[in-house]
């Protein structure tokens, strides 16, 4: 798969995390940082074990695990290998879903959820850093934050609107719940819309185009 492929699938992917499973992320950073953290898609963890970001499982992991040795330091011994074991996915939506759990349960990510109800990206991005001294943070690299925004943005991830949010829709009669839409380019003749939605009632194939349509119109239209 290209860069460009890989990416989109990760977008992809945090989208459905989002809104599936209201996890406070935004998709655009989410997607970036997984094609930073797993080297694009190439490394093991990725590739064998869905595992975008290279979370260890930890004693509170209660699933799937993968063992990779990885090298520890201590006084004592110095620099050596030992076995860890990672957590596992079944999908990149489950691990972008465990993500978002990481960033909703911990209390310094607390900048980073309110930033991605704002739809703030770089907001976002910010509150998940560490702050020495202060809170531990998603990575301690000081070059992190200009690497996964150098792909936002090369990318075109962080083109138009980040998330429009309509809170209440009526179609047809029937009541529509609020209506995430992501713009994420994904070729360069320009963007592909995303829209989920569930119907309280389910109107005609063509009543959803039409808000599919509207909502489109609505968030700036193709670019």
């Amino acid at each position: 798969m290209t860069k460009r492929a890989i990416l989109t699938a990760a977008l992809r992917a945090a989208t459905e995390a989002r809104d599936r499973y209201r996890v406070p992320i935004v998709p655009s950073i989410a997607a970036a940082q997984a094609a930073l953290e797993s080297r694009w898609g190439q490394s093991e963890l990725a590739r064998e074990a869905n595992n975008l970001f290279g979370v260890k499982a930890g004693k509170s992991w209660d699933g799937p695990t993968y063992t990779l040795p990885t090298r520890e330091f201590d006084p004592e011994r110095g620099w050596h290998t030992v076995p860890a074991a990672f957590r596992a996915y079944g999908t990149w939506t489950e691990c972008i879903r465990d993500y978002g759990d990481i960033i909703a349960t911990r209390p310094w990510f607390r900048d980073a959820r309110e930033a991605a109800i704002r739809g703030d990206a770089e907001g976002f991005l910010n509150g998940l850093l560490a702050r020495p001294g202060r809170e531990p943070g998603w990575a301690t690299d000081p070059a992190y934050k200009d690497q996964v925004l150098d792909i936002a943005r090369r990318y075109g991830l962080l083109d138009g609107p980040q998330r429009l949010m309509i809170d209440r829709l009526y179609l047809n009669g029937a009541e529509v719940e609020p209506v995430a839409v992501s713009l994420a380019e994904t070729d360069t003749a320009g963007v592909k819309l995303y829209v989920t939605w569930r119907l309280l009632d389910r109107p005609n194939l063509l009543g959803r185009l039409r808000l599919a349509w509207q909502v489109f119109l609505a968030g700036g239209g193709r670019r």
